[in-house]
């Protein structure tokens, strides 16, 4: 098995000047940043390749590419040459998976307190799995036909359409995703929270905002929902036969969908009902705010 590695440091090209074209953040805008270096590589990857993106310490920028080829470009500034000794980035690529991963200081150098910022701007072809996870600024990522998991972002998250599941978790932000082309987990949302079309099951728990949805059709699991501090609105393409229950709602509940036969009353904060021939579950608790289900 053949394993390529890069550092950054060894295709190093050092700049002083302005920012590198297409980095618009804060992090490459720094003025005091002045000492910045760079690597730009490209690698093959097969269908259904896993990409690993973790502990980058700025902003991560994913786009769609055309063909089996990664382009790989980082950028990293701090305010001297010496700083960028610290807080290096590897890229690895073992067997079929890509790693891009920030490298663990040792325990002295973390005491000494030097801040290094990265950008990193991949692009990648859509027949990938990918995982993003420990990004201390917002994430922007294309299409991506396999799995994709999401997790400890400091910042918000901005992902398009999904072919496989989709786990996030722990965004410090917003988070907007595409259509997902099977089961949708979410966790943990410090900001609104908007799904496209989900075609599987949907669980969503701990959102500080609005939750916005659609769903393809109803999965046998069906839908989960806690602890969101906005509106619901949940939109449905198809016929819906579930059990419906809604537990400490501080708004009203809003089942405009055919063939609901309710067990309690419209402004009630626990609220029962049969949605056409029943059966799938769809729970709903402790939310700040209105819900609502609809035919899309």
């Amino acid at each position: 098995m053949m394993m390529v590695t890069a550092l950054l440091t060894s295709v190093m090209m050092l700049a002083c000047g302005a920012p590198a074209a297409g980095l618009t953040t804060e992090t490459a805008q720094n003025r005091d940043f002045k000492e910045r270096d760079e690597i730009n590589q490209t690698y093959k990857l097969e269908h259904g390749a896993r990409v690993e993106v973790s502990s980058i310490r700025g902003p991560v920028e994913i786009v769609n590419g055309d063909g089996a080829t990664a382009e790989v470009h980082i950028i990293r500034s701090a305010r001297t040459r010496a700083d960028l000794e610290h807080h290096k980035i590897e890229v690895s690529q073992t067997g079929n998976s890509l790693v891009v991963r920030g490298v663990q200081e040792p325990e002295q150098r973390q005491r000494q307190n030097i801040q290094v910022d990265h950008h990193v701007k991949l692009k990648l072809p859509r027949s990938i799995d990918l995982s993003v996870k420990s990004v201390s600024g917002w994430i922007k990522v294309g299409d991506v036909d396999g799995p994709t998991q999401v997790s400890s972002i400091s910042g918000s998250a901005d992902i398009g359409n999904v072919g496989g599941k989709l786990e996030v978790r722990s965004i410090s932000g917003s988070v907007e995703v595409g259509n997902v082309g099977a089961d949708a987990r979410v966790n943990s949302i410090s900001g609104s929270l908007s799904l496209g079309q989900v075609n599987g099951s949907l669980d969503v728990s701990s959102v500080s905002g609005s939750l916005n949805a659609t769903l393809l059709s109803l999965s046998p699991q069906g839908i989960h929902i806690r602890s969101v501090s906005g509106s619901i609105e949940i939109k449905f393409q198809s016929e819906v036969n579930a059990d419906f229950k809604a537990e400490s709602v501080s708004g009203h509940v809003y089942l405009d969908v055919p063939n609901v036969t309710r067990d309690t009353e419209e402004k009630s904060s626990n609220v029962r009902a049969r949605i056409g021939g029943g059966g799938t579950p769809i729970t709903i608790s402790s939310v700040s705010g209105n819900i609502r289900l609809t035919r899309s």
